[in-house]
């Protein structure tokens, strides 16, 4: 009976070669899969995928019990607004299979985040097929999206910006596959997946008008009234389920759906003011320069890619450029100016708005899915180069031998492919050499080789992932007993991906008790820290990207001095009373020499209350009261939006500020809080403003030369008495000022004034002066009958004056 003979390993291949190409794409997905699943939980946590499962469950109890209140703002001035488009299925899917252990629940997140990334990567491959008709090209266009090795990282802890990026991806396809097949199914399936992808960023805002504006243009080039009519009707289709779908999956909207409109303000101009590392500078987030993103994604992104994306931009804009009216009519053309678009226009509206970004470009990674497919354009037009004439014109210059047809087209392919291949093989040797840290990868255009370079220039790890392996190492080097650590965040966030044992061992602790620290080296304060010593350091180029220093480090003390010095160097004075109040850096720094006694005051509570100088600029919820309460405890440790220090008996607040402009500022401690001290301070801008404009005065002349000087120079002006005192600082007004008037005629005093002779006009500083930047200044206004002579000056009750002059007016 004669056998039937076995396929070969190159015949296996060759049948796989001619399956669909969807099957291809979804092989290669699920050898992402196995190897995600395999490095699962090589990867840490950070603080935001806490964050989004406590806002998740906010909703849900909302839903549940219709108590909006569930809803009010948290410490995240924009917690309401977060879209729930993945959060509340990863938080259904937790309750449908009864995860209670923190461990399980977070892997499991990061397991779904993965995969809905790699379902990213195959929505890119087919898009990229459609686009171009190459298995090979298509395939390559996966691996570069998947293969970028920060987002690879990224795809298993970051719930915000990865299924965003994967999720645009997604409603690109479907908007091609919809004009493709032309049917108002597809419209509304595109509709619903972008109303989704607004769900969770106000950027994939800019979908609509451009999708729309595509099937304008199918309306103008046909002249069939039943054409027009159904081309309508599918764009209308497409929006109605775009926005209907924002409105029924987001519960906040639900009772007003105005709250849309807030809810963009305050995503796309988030509140929160953080440090950038850039370039060897810091900026304040707010204040990014416009280069930012650029130089951010230039530098992380692989070279090979980086270079394709280049030539398929320059082609897409060719294309565009050399045929404006072809591309108009071509479907193919204005898909591909979309993805220049979908690449563009957010970078530049990021610019023009100064938007408030933070952490490296991560807000933006959805940029790398349109940037991949024009790469693969790229690769197209290099293997597709012509012999002569059009844009690339080099086959004319090449030799005879080359120019045969066979040659040529294979010379071509090898040089598109093999570019392609050597990037993705450096590219994967980079990851495997970070591994699990792909999360600081850094390309050649950067020093990845001096040792520290990196780390002094830009970001690291700003999430502070890396801080798993320094918590592993700690429980390792110490097996017995608890451990409490300082940076842990609170609820020790950074703690529960850990298995049981090992989370109930570490303490959050508070860092005067803390037995260990766990830092995430940054400069510019870690510059003045010469080599601190450190029981585990996680490196990355030879920078440290996470530390575990003992207690009572040199380098703990080094940094946090250095930062306490800064503030008091650089920041502007505001008031001073329990603490002395600094603005720097965009916030509110709270600084205390000796804060023990205060301890228990932070731990009750500082009240903050926010007056804007425009109604307008508060938040709705806030106009009634008539300004913005950012009250706040410190228990000795971080909290989101509110981060405290302690070290060597002083401690640093630092409390961010809303971006409008104000006009005062309210906060301290209430006496009704346990063990803490009344103390309360009340900073009025607009007298600031006015103190300033009274200096700037002054040294233009108009108030001509002081009248006395001491301590402060006296000056008249009219009949008001200024104090001015340049460089001052808040010690210079604790003491309480004396002014005697003593009239030329002394019928004109009061009654109750005679006795003594003089009209008495004590006062304190905080009820007539002001500080502006590094000046005091106080005015008074004084009698109006003739004054024969002042005396003025401080003095301190008990203890004598501290200065005084006296002067004929």
């Amino acid at each position: 009976m004669p056998t039937l003979s076995r396929p070969s390993p190159f015949r296996r291949l060759a049948s796989l070669r001619r399956a669909p190409f969807w099957a291809q794409a979804l092989a290669l997905c699920a050898l992402f899969a196995i190897v995600g699943v395999a490095v699962l939980d090589d990867y840490g946590i950070s603080v935001h995928d806490y964050a989004q499962r406590r806002i998740a469950i906010a909703n849900a109890d909302y839903i549940a019990t219709g108590d909006i209140s569930k809803l009010s703002p948290k410490p995240d001035p924009a917690y309401q607004y977060y879209g729930m488009t993945f959060d509340m299925p990863l938080l259904l899917l937790e309750r449908a299979f009864g995860l209670e252990d923190t461990r399980d629940i977070y892997l499991t997140r990061h397991l779904i985040t993965h995969l809905f990334f790699i379902a990213g990567g195959f929505a890119c491959g087919m898009l990229a097929y459609r686009m171009l008709g190459s298995r090979w090209i298509a395939l390559l266009a996966m691996l570069l999206f998947m293969l970028h090795p920060r987002l690879y990282a990224h795809s298993f802890f970051n719930v915000k910006d990865i299924p965003f990026a994967a999720l645009l991806v997604i409603a690109l396809y479907l908007a091609r596959r919809a004009f493709r097949k032309d049917t108002l199914g597809a419209f509304l399936l595109c509709g619903i997946v972008v109303g989704l992808a607004i769900n969770l960023r106000p950027f994939a805002l800019m979908l609509p008008p451009m999708i729309l504006a595509m099937r304008a243009l199918d309306m103008w080039q046909t002249s069939c009234g039943a054409e027009r009519k159904r081309v309508l009707m599918t764009g209308a289709a497409f929006l109605a389920a775009a926005i209907a779908t924002v409105y029924i999956i987001h519960p906040y909207y639900w009772e007003n759906p105005l709250r849309f409109v807030e809810g963009v303000r305050a995503l796309s101009q988030h509140p929160k003011l953080a440090d950038n590392l850039f370039m060897g500078e810091t900026y304040l987030s707010n204040a990014v320069p416009w280069n930012f993103i650029p130089v951010w994604f230039a530098i992380t992104a692989p070279p090979a890619t980086l270079a394709l994306g280049a030539i398929g931009c320059a082609a897409a804009c060719w294309q565009a450029i050399a045929r404006p009216l072809a591309a108009l009519r071509d479907r193919e053309i204005r898909f591909r100016v979309l993805l220049l678009g979908c690449l563009v226009i957010p970078v530049v509206a990021a610019i023009a708005l100064q938007s408030n970004i933070y952490s490296g470009w991560r807000h933006m990674y959805f940029l790398w899915a349109p940037f991949c497919l024009l790469a693969a354009v790229g690769l197209h037009s290099i293997a597709n180069i012509r012999m002569g004439g059009g844009i690339w014109k080099v086959g004319a210059r090449l030799p005879g031998w080359v120019r045969s047809g066979c040659r040529w087209r294979m010379a071509r392919r090898a040089l598109a492919y093999g570019a392609a291949g050597f990037g993705l093989i450096t590219t994967l040797t980079a990851m495997a050499a970070l591994h699990p840290h792909q999360q600081v990868y850094f390309n050649a255009l950067t020093d990845t080789k001096t040792p520290g370079a990196l780390a002094r220039r830009y970001d690291m790890d700003y999430w502070q992932i890396a801080q798993r392996q320094s918590l592993e190492y700690l429980l390792a080097r110490y097996p017995d007993g608890a451990l409490r650590v300082w940076g842990v965040w609170a609820r020790n966030v950074k703690t529960q991906i850990l298995p049981h044992s090992d989370r109930s061992r570490i303490i959050n602790a508070p860092s005067p008790d803390a037995d260990f620290y766990l830092s995430a080296p940054r400069a510019p304060y870690w510059r003045d820290a010469q080599d601190p010593p450190t029981l585990h350091s996680v490196k990355a180029y030879g920078s440290d990207i996470a530390r575990a220093l003992a207690p009572n480090s040199a380098a703990y003390r080094a940094y946090y001095l250095a930062e306490y010095k800064d503030v008091e160097a650089n920041g502007t004075p505001l008031a001073r009373s329990a603490f002395d109040i600094y603005a720097h850096n965009g916030g509110l720094r709270y600084l205390s020499a000796d804060c023990a006694p205060l301890l228990a005051g932070l731990e009750a509570g500082v009240f903050l209350r926010i007056v804007p100088a425009d109604p307008a600029d508060l938040p709705a919820d806030s106009r009634e009261r008539g300004f913005e309460n950012l009250d706040f405890r410190v228990s000795g440790r971080a909290a989101y939006f509110t981060y405290a220090t302690f070290f060597d008996g002083k401690c640093i607040i630092r409390r961010p500020l809303p971006d409008y402009p104000i006009a005062r500022i309210a906060t301290g401690q209430k006496a009704a809080a346990a063990g803490g001290a009344e103390w309360s301070v009340d900073i009025d801008f607009a007298a600031r403003a006015a103190a300033q404009a009274v200096h700037d005065r002054i040294l233009a002349g108009d108030y001509g030369a002081p009248v006395a000087q001491s301590h402060f120079d006296l000056y008249l002006s009219g009949n008001a008495l200024t104090y001015l005192k340049a460089p001052c600082a808040p010690d210079d007004t604790d003491a309480r000022f004396f002014l005697h008037i003593f009239p030329a005629n002394p019928s004109d005093l009061p009654a109750a004034a005679r006795e003594r002779g003089f009209a008495n006009l004590d006062f304190q500083f905080a009820d007539h002066g002001a500080y502006a930047t590094d000046i005091c200044l106080a005015t008074l206004d004084l009698p109006d009958y003739p004054i024969g002579r002042i005396r003025a000056g401080q003095f301190v009750s008990g203890e004598g004056r501290v200065w005084g002059v006296e002067f004929s007016p």
